[in-house]
């Protein structure tokens, strides 16, 4: 079984390329070192083990520009931090080799493929890349898919094209499946990861089995607590719409101004915790002391920071109306507690209707 210890071997060097990403802190530089690329298919008896990056034409370079792009970006990501006997970690800080490195993460990687058959063969490269200025060590899992595609035969003076099954075709798309990405400078680690069985039950190999981190909440997760607490410690503080101010007087009121007033909290795509905390504070006192405990029963520390991708921080800024007949509307938050842009008619019976003000033909 592969493990993360011993010496290491000469490195060697790489094409260098600019690009835009937009991901953990909005739109940053990111620049590829060098990619290096194992195929790790767990039919084979071992791992196919490159002894040298990838030479990279232009259309590589925008397709692993695209696949980091994503993943920095991507809400299900979880923030993690090295276990203190994390073997990983160990490995990390002592060898300097980028090939041999790579090569001890792929063989990891496929021995967890070997004890448990539930994880998918997959291609996976390994790149050195700097962001904003800072290293970074990016691993990103290109999962098989089965398929087809086609061969054309001949057959005395006949000529005749077929299906041929495939089972390790990469993903379609510029997207990884599964992806690492630590941090040089500070040790952090960024998490993509999905959960297989293994000895009985679902679970994670990456963080748990491979780079040994902690299993923190997806960001997308951490930012829906954090919204539906903020929420619920408002409307349990302050019972009584009528008591709070710049509050929209139509069922669900509440839920639209606490979440609008959370999501406004972004700074370059993160969400600081403390600043979500004081803005309660400011705006509902009474609630701040429910929002902190609940946070606390919930697993999310004061100086946690949520990183939320541009798509989410969108769908925090409007709030849909759906009818009985299926019609749909979406309305900006902030407008929803403007009488000059939309008035909410409660009926007698209960229903609720909605005018819309100043609508353009």
């Amino acid at each position: 079984m592969a493990k993360f210890c011993g010496n290491t071997v000469p490195g060697a060097m790489a094409a260098l390329r600019l690009a835009n990403i937009k991901g953990l802190k909005g739109t940053m530089e990111l620049k590829i070192n060098q990619v290096i690329y194992h195929i790790l298919d767990s039919g084979a008896s071992e791992p196919l083990l490159s002894d040298r990056p990838m030479d990279m034409d232009a259309d590589l370079f925008d397709y692993f520009d695209t696949c980091l792009q994503k993943a920095f970006a991507a809400d299900e990501a979880r923030n993690c931090t090295f276990q203190a006997d994390s073997a990983f970690r160990q490995e990390l800080d002592a060898n300097g080799d980028f090939i041999d490195l790579s090569r001890r993460i792929a063989g990891v990687i496929f021995d967890q493929m070997l004890l448990y058959p539930a994880i998918p063969a997959a291609d996976i490269a390994v790149a050195d890349i700097t962001a904003a200025g800072v290293p970074w060590l990016a691993v990103l899992k290109l999962n098989y898919r089965p398929g087809y595609t086609h061969r054309t035969n001949t057959l005395g003076n006949a000529q005749y094209s077929e299906m041929v099954p495939q089972r390790t075709l990469l993903p379609g798309g510029a997207k990884a499946d599964e992806a690492v990405l630590i941090d040089r400078a500070n040790g952090s680690v960024r998490i993509i990861e999905k959960k297989y069985e293994q000895d009985g039950k679902k679970d994670y190999y990456l963080s748990n089995k491979v780079f040994g981190c902690t299993q923190a909440m997806p960001e997308k997760e951490k930012l829906k607590t954090v919204c539906k607490k903020a929420v619920e410690a408002v409307q349990q503080a302050y019972p009584d719409v009528a008591e709070l101010e710049e509050v929209p007087p139509f069922d669900g009121g509440t839920e639209t101004a606490v979440s609008l007033l959370v999501g406004n909290q972004a700074v370059e795509n993160t969400i600081a915790v403390e600043d979500v905390r004081t803005r309660i504070q400011e705006q509902y006192p009474k609630a701040a002391p429910m929002f902190e405990q609940a946070l606390e029963e919930a697993g999310v520390e004061k100086n946690d920071r949520v990183t939320v991708s541009p798509a989410r921080i969108k769908k925090l800024e409007s709030r849909s109306f759906k009818t009985e007949t299926g019609i749909e509307i979406k309305i900006p938050a902030e407008l929803c507690s403007s009488d000059e842009a939309v008035e909410f008619i409660h009926s007698a019976t209960g229903g609720l209707s909605l005018l819309i003000k100043g609508v353009v033909l």
